[in-house]
């Protein structure tokens, strides 16, 4: 495999309830590579150690796994040299309600639906340019983009327009996106430890995790931080 196709895997963390109820959080996370296959063995080579030890571990996802397993994959990422993390973070309550509601009439009623395609469309599109930003575009000849598989058929047609667009626009050049479940792809998994780490840090305030792979951001922009009205309370 030649270093002329850059790999993108994305990650998403909180959830699209834009209530009081609701993650605090909806966090974009992406790690980018010319090198995939770069010793990626030694997570094959961890987790069939974790099987001999009576742990069943049939992948890693953060949210999942043990702490000493957690620990076991942060000390790994830690050692790769071979990709950038790049994160858009982005405080739900302060989204203007407009990039996230439509109003639509149900049985002769006028209610609000929580659609998103404008709030996905300008964190994905961020968090593409931040990547962008640090790829020589003369050296990257195919864009492949993966991404995890649990989405419905709206917020997959959502998240394929915000890419689409996006790299037809701005890269000129080949790309391929992809949806897969992250079990079948070790980066999709690094992804999500990297995800888990910056939402932990903002959601829970929880720094180990972070502090583990610091040296591999490249830059996590909080998108709405700017933002003064807050359009609904949380519960702590």
């Amino acid at each position: 495999m030649n270093n002329k196709t850059l790999f993108i895997f994305i990650d998403e963390s909180g959830n699209f309830d834009f209530s009081s109820d609701g993650t605090k959080y909806f966090i974009l996370t992406a790690i980018s590579t010319i090198r995939p296959l770069n010793e990626r063995e030694k997570l094959l080579e961890y987790r069939y150690q974790l099987l001999s030890e009576k742990t069943d571990q049939e992948y890693f996802h953060a949210t999942e796994d043990k702490q000493i397993v957690r620990d076991g994959i942060y000390g790994l990422i830690s050692g790769y040299d071979d990709f950038y993390v790049d994160s858009v973070v982005a405080q739900k309550n302060k989204a203007n309600p407009s990039l996230y509601s439509e109003m639509c009439s149900k049985k002769g009623k006028i209610m609000s639906r929580i659609i998103g395609a404008e709030f996905y469309r300008i964190v994905c599109q961020t968090l593409l340019q931040y990547i962008f930003k640090r790829f020589n575009s003369t050296s990257i000849e195919k864009i492949v983009v993966v991404l995890d598989n649990l989405f419905t058929d709206n917020k997959r047609q959502t998240i394929l327009k915000s890419l689409k667009t996006y790299l037809k626009q701005h890269c000129q050049k080949p790309f391929y996106i992809y949806f897969h479940q992250s079990k079948a792809d070790l980066n999709c998994q690094i992804a999500d430890y990297c995800g888990w780490a910056i939402y932990v840090k903002n959601e829970r305030k929880e720094l180990r995790p972070i502090n583990q792979i610091k040296s591999k951001i490249k830059s996590e922009f909080s998108i709405f931080q700017r933002g003064i009205t807050e359009y609904y309370p949380y519960n702590n």
